[in-house]
């Protein structure tokens, strides 16, 4: 009987790799000798714990490609020495295969909940509010002027901000502006994917705070833009400033 060749080391997971997904599987932000490096620092401990959840993530990433080309490999050799009437050898290769086909799918629920578990530590670390300041917002048709960005007086008019590396998510789009009673319409909010609707209303009592919605961020290194989509009449408002608020928050 023919004899398979060894898989290749990277079928066989790394004692390292195990112990981290091992813990972070049990739910633990350090192992035993670094629990005595704890600092009373609450940030420092998450930035240890979220290390370790991206370590985690990457090795398991790493491992995806190499798994995956030895399951299409066994698989030509399975058809291989049934072709040849090599029976056992057949049987041995589509075991193996099988066998992988197992484990990667058991990496990739991993890979889903270290991936989750990512994202909700790195949401918990977001401040309260994620202030855009207006003068670094990139304009177009509009202008700044005395502490708010002006000139919404053309449909398509736009602010544009870089978004400071946020998890994806949802966000809710807290706006303060000044809106006289002959102004107002409709503003639209945009990220990478999703985009949000929210109507501009009179502010009776001079500048006031209000919620655009909740927004979808699939991009959190991309840009939210603002832009005007209808006027009631020349002007929309007068911003004076843009905040985000983690929905978990």
């Amino acid at each position: 009987m023919r004899q398979l060749i060894s898989p290749p080391p990277v079928i066989h997971l790394k004692p390292g790799f195990v112990l981290a997904c091992a813990l972070i599987g049990a739910g633990l932000a350090m192992s035993a000798p670094m629990a005595e490096k704890r600092t009373d620092d609450p940030g420092a401990s998450s930035d240890i714990a979220l290390l370790r959840l991206s370590y985690a993530r990457e090795l398991i990433e790493a491992s995806l490609a190499p798994v995956k080309e030895q399951i299409t490999t066994l698989g030509t050799l399975e058809k291989q020495f049934a072709a040849e009437r090599d029976y056992d050898d057949a049987i041995t290769a589509r075991d193996e295969r099988k066998r992988l086909q197992n484990e990667l799918a058991r990496l990739d629920k991993e890979l889903l909940l270290l991936q989750t578990r990512e994202q909700t530590l790195k949401t918990s670390l977001l401040p309260d509010r994620i202030k855009f300041p207006l003068d670094a917002a990139a304009l177009s048709d509009l202008r700044l002027e005395g502490g708010a960005i002006t000139g919404w007086s053309k449909v398509g008019a736009a602010a544009t901000w870089k978004l400071p590396a946020l998890p994806p998510g949802g966000y809710e789009v807290m706006l303060r502006y000044r809106c006289g009673a002959t102004e107002g319409g409709k503003l639209l909010i945009k990220e990478a994917h999703f985009t949000l609707t929210t109507s501009i209303e009179t502010t009776l009592k001079g500048p006031e705070e209000r919620s655009a919605g909740t927004l979808k961020i699939s991009d959190g290194s991309g840009t939210l833009t603002l832009s005007a989509q209808a006027l009631v009449t020349d002007n929309l408002m007068q911003l004076l400033a843009v905040e985000l608020v983690p929905a978990t928050q």
